[in-house]
C-alpha cells in the first residue's frame, strides 16, 4: 500500500492497520495507532513504520493517549 493510501486510512482511523503499520508524526515527534483519537497531523509532517521499533528508532516517541506499543 502506498503511503498516500495509508494516510487516507489513518484520517479514516482504519482499525484493519492496527497492529501492522503505526504512524509518525515528525511535527511533534510521537508515533500513534491508526484508531488515535489524537487530532490528525498534515500529510507532510506523516511517516509509516513496520513496527513501534522503527518509529522508536526514528527518534518518535510513543502516543500517551493510544498507546501503541500495546497494538
Amino acid at each position: 500500500m502506498d503511503e498516500d493510501a495509508l494516510y487516507d486510512a489513518f484520517l479514516a482511523r482504519d482499525a484493519a492497520h492496527n497492529g501492522t503499520v503505526w504512524a509518525g508524526v515528525t511535527s511533534t515527534g510521537i508515533y500513534c495507532r491508526f484508531t488515535c483519537t489524537a487530532r490528525k497531523p498534515l500529510r507532510k509532517n506523516t511517516r509509516f513504520f513496520n513496527s513501534p521499533e522503527a518509529a522508536r528508532a526514528a527518534g518518535l516517541r510513543a502516543c500517551k493517549r493510544c498507546d501503541p506499543d500495546s497494538a
